[in-house]
């Protein structure tokens, strides 16, 4: 497992972690039951190129300990935030690889895979740009403007068009987009104003839950303020899993089975999607699917293990650079 920023007091980061310290030690202790040896890296000073690590920290079974060597890795389950990491030559040895991460990292790009189910996207680079796109929207519609680049909530604005126009932009990428109203709720999961976040690992869907914005404000995620509940599997709308399927056949096989989430909302009936997320957070140890979640990426990182990092399809990642 790879930071790219370091960690303060390494040994003891799990511990942490409140309700998710958990799942995190499940993760290494089910590692290590299934063979692997498990290392906790973080500091990007600490890869030296080549899948290897200078001074990991070791898993023994119960505790981390400081090993002063070079490992090189079989597989890598890659933490870090942002398109910094990994390399392009070794996309086949990380969970995730860097063409998908990109994708991720700029909802442009999400737009331009997935763009069917996303509500319309104008890409705003200038003040020029921001007054092109509003004249799209009627006067009284509510227009999201976020940055294209961005996690947590951060810089999004909805508002009205008027309102709009007089907002000043610094030098970010943004995108302009019709606000989605989801207040009508998903029967038998939620009332109100939703988002329905969905995580795939190894292909198949492993986990699920709604976030809920608190009250006064149209943004769900929990840095902001919103709510979290888990959703059984068995309880996700099958109007939504078949959106999911799509998506899988555009990403799953074409970026070597990421870990992923997908952001749901429904609005009138329609399903549409918010974002894709790269970087999901563990759940925490009491919802029920939480094994699930680490067990299928465990899965990922042994079929990672045994391939070799020559075996990958370069033409189809070329084509989404």
């Amino acid at each position: 497992m790879f930071y790219r920023k370091r960690k303060p007091d390494e040994a003891r980061f799990f511990d942490r972690l409140g309700k998710k310290s958990e799942v995190y030690k499940y993760y290494f202790k089910h590692g290590t039951s299934l063979g692997f040896n498990m290392y906790f890296v973080s500091g990007i000073e600490r890869y030296l190129g080549d899948l290897r690590f200078r001074n990991p920290l070791y898993f023994d079974g119960k505790t981390f300990r400081h090993v002063k060597k070079t490992v090189t890795a079989d597989a890598i389950f890659d933490r870090s935030g942002g398109v910094k990491f990994p390399p392009k030559e070794i996309d086949a040895k990380v969970l995730n690889c860097i063409t998908f991460k990109k994708i991720c990292w700029n909802k442009l790009k999400t737009y331009e895979l997935i763009g069917k189910y996303v509500s319309k996207s104008y890409a705003v680079r200038s003040r020029k740009d921001l007054l092109a796109g509003l004249k799209k929207f009627s006067r009284n519609s509510l227009v999201v403007l976020k940055p294209a680049r961005g996690l947590g909530g951060k810089g999004i604005i909805i508002a009205k068009k008027d309102k709009l126009k007089k907002r000043k932009l610094d030098k970010k990428l943004y995108i302009l987009q019709k606000f989605i109203d989801t207040s009508s709720g998903i029967a038998g999961i939620v009332e109100g104003r939703h988002d329905l976040r969905i995580a795939i690992a190894e292909g198949k869907i492993v986990l699920a839950h709604v976030r809920t914005p608190r009250q006064g404000s149209f943004l769900a995620n929990v840095a902001q303020g919103g709510t979290i509940k888990e959703v059984p599997l068995s309880k996700i709308p099958k109007k939504i899993l078949q959106v999911v399927r799509a998506v899988q056949n555009k990403i799953d096989q074409k970026f070597n089975y990421p870990l992923y989430s997908i952001d749901f909302g429904i609005s009138k009936n329609k399903v549409f999607i918010f974002e894709i997320n790269d970087q999901i957070g563990f759940p925490t140890g009491e919802m029920k699917n939480a094994e699930k979640f680490v067990d299928q990426i465990l899965k990922s990182l042994q079929r990672i293990a045994d391939t070799s990092p020559l075996e990958k399809n370069d033409s189809q990642i070329r084509a989404y650079d």
